[in-house]
């Protein structure tokens, strides 16, 4: 757990940044696994966009950053390392859960290749899961802790 001094030096190094000064994380990591979103809501209407979907790769926090060329990025990736437990944790989760989707759904989706209808609708299914769990990233990043997401799940699963 970092102390309250660093904690309190990276809360002010992140003003004006897209990184959030309570978690210490910024949103913009989940630009990664948009794209593969993006890709997966076209491939019903679009079945090449699976060679690309295939191409996509997990990329960590910091290896996104590393090629995000955006201007704080180095103060992204330094304050990675001191971002409290009880955000870090249930990020991580979420990333892990992330990574796993995608390459579930590259199996799934390439063993339907052949059928289009399929195809769309399984794209369908995954890139609202994948939505899902970047929404509950980013709430993580914003500072909701994770029975704060666990509860909308709740929520969510009664609709």
């Amino acid at each position: 757990m970092p102390d309250a001094d660093t904690l309190a030096h990276y809360r002010t190094l992140v003003k004006d940044t897209t990184i959030d000064g309570n978690t210490l994380l910024s949103t913009d990591y989940f630009n990664h696994f948009n794209e593969v979103i993006m890709l997966l809501s076209m491939l019903g209407d679009m079945p090449e966009m699976l060679d690309e979907i295939r191409a996509w790769h997990p990329k960590t926090y910091k290896q996104h950053f590393e090629g995000s060329g955006l201007g704080f990025a180095a103060l992204a990736i330094d304050a990675y390392d001191h971002v409290p437990p009880e955000y870090r944790q249930p990020f991580d989760r979420v990333v892990e859960e992330l990574d796993a989707t995608i390459a579930e759904a590259v199996v799934a989706l390439e063993a339907e290749q052949d059928s289009p209808e399929m195809l769309g609708f399984l794209a369908t299914d995954y890139w609202q899961r994948l939505q899902k769990l970047v929404d509950r990233g980013s709430a993580i990043v914003h500072g909701a802790t994770e029975q704060a997401t666990l509860d909308q799940d709740a929520i969510d699963a009664l609709f």
